[in-house]
């Protein structure tokens, strides 16, 4: 029988194994040869790449005398720092050896850090030259990203010519906070009535700065007061805080009737861009909608959502309308409307008995079959505004969402 020569070629890593397969073995005696053992024998030999170049890294020499690299300290640990802030440390490597020292900067872990040996210019290098005896500082710079990390840590490697320390290793670690912090960070006080503002508490604190000042705070409509305080030792506790405020917050019982949102502007020292708040406020008024069922309906965001339907059938919905008509002389209707889209209507009809002064109402909210298709989204919802005869002068204001086809 035919003698043959195999010889099978494994790839494996960056090295490459050759098996010899002896020609007394016959066609039919062949397998397959897989070598995986060679493979790992192979493996072992290899050492990874550093990430400069090969060419650009000093080589210890083989016979003495040699330098050696002294660097005290490798790693940076600079404690807090604000987001987007640069900051810069030096360290210094000392040549104790009996030859001269030959340093190269690697690359660094990230683009955001930057690092190189100080010249006499006052420039860095990416190389250094050291004396017997000799220091050079190597200059780290860093700048954080835009939102927090609380274990940032980025550097670099430096190699040398030291046979005993061919690479020194150095980073640089902290957390990146925001130079102010928000609890919570909207503000909204819930219900306010016509004899009782609307309160509640906040706190502005800082992992960044010893002291804050808070410069102005402002308000457009003049309805909502903020009162700084003293932080307390639990909050700076428990959230890490080196200062900060306490904050009480009050919107005026005479806000309007409805949903009341505005946003606050607080200044402070330490910060260029005011600090935005959005306030929000329900004022419980004399006119109170409630949810029927069959009906969608937010009460906070005097929200209604009358669905998709065909416009050939139209839609409609029913909310519950509760009036307080004390002092009136004559029965609660509605005096005026406005519509967006303008083909909605809106009706009244009494609910049972009244409870004193208190009345009933079904307020019905239609599209009325046939009508235009048509869609209204959160983005761009359809308004109902309904004036009526109230003593108290309020009004009914209702967003609308819809989608008629």
């Amino acid at each position: 029988m035919k003698k043959i020569v195999v010889v099978l070629v494994v790839l494996f890593a960056s090295g490459v194994v050759f098996v010899l397969k002896k020609s007394g073995q016959t066609s039919s005696e062949l397998s397959v040869v897989t070598n995986i053992e060679a493979a790992k024998e192979n493996a072992k030999m290899i050492v990874p790449l550093p990430k400069a170049p090969l060419a650009d890294l000093p080589v210890p020499s083989k016979e003495g005398p040699w330098p050696k690299a002294i660097a005290k300290d490798l790693t940076f640990a600079f404690g807090r720092m604000q987001v987007k802030e640069k900051n810069t440390h030096q360290f210094v490597v000392r040549n104790e050896g009996q030859a001269d020292l030959n340093l190269v900067t690697g690359s660094t872990t990230c683009k955001c850090t930057q690092f190189g040996f100080d010249t006499a210019d006052g420039k860095t290098s990416k190389r250094a030259l050291v004396k017997p005896g000799e220091s050079v500082t190597l200059t780290m710079s860093w700048k954080a990203g835009e939102v927090p990390d609380r274990q940032f840590s980025h550097g670099g490697d430096v190699y040398t010519d030291d046979p005993e320390n061919t690479v020194l290793k150095y980073a640089v670690q902290g957390a990146i906070e925001m130079p102010f912090e928000l609890l919570p960070r909207d503000w909204n006080v819930g219900n306010v009535y016509t004899e009782q503002a609307g309160e509640m508490t906040a706190t502005l604190g800082s992992k960044v700065y010893e002291s804050l000042e808070i410069v102005s705070i402002h308000s457009p409509s003049g309805k909502v007061t903020v009162t700084p305080g003293p932080i307390t030792v639990e909050m700076k506790a428990v959230n890490g805080f080196l200062s900060g405020f306490g904050l009480k917050i009050v919107v005026a019982p005479d806000i309007p009737a409805g949903i009341f949102e505005e946003e606050v502007e607080i200044k402070l020292a330490q910060y260029d861009a005011p600090i935005k708040v959005n306030v929000s406020a329900r004022r419980q008024g004399v006119l109170q909608m409630q949810q029927m069922a069959g009906t969608l309906f937010d009460r906070d965001k005097m929200q209604l959502q009358l669905g998709s339907f065909p416009a050939s059938e139209g839609r409609e919905a029913k909310l519950l309308l509760i009036v307080d008509e004390k002092d009136m002389a004559e029965p609660f209707r509605i005096a005026d409307s406005k519509f967006d889209p303008s083909f909605l209507t809106a009706s009244l009809s009494p609910l049972g008995q009244p409870s004193g002064t208190v009345h009933r109402y079904i307020l019905t909210i239609a599209v009325p079959p046939g009508r235009p298709h048509i869609q209204r989204v959160t983005a761009s919802p359809g308004t109902i505004a309904l004036s009526t005869n109230h003593s108290s002068g309020e009004e009914i204001n209702l967003s609308v969402l819809l989608y008629s086809n």
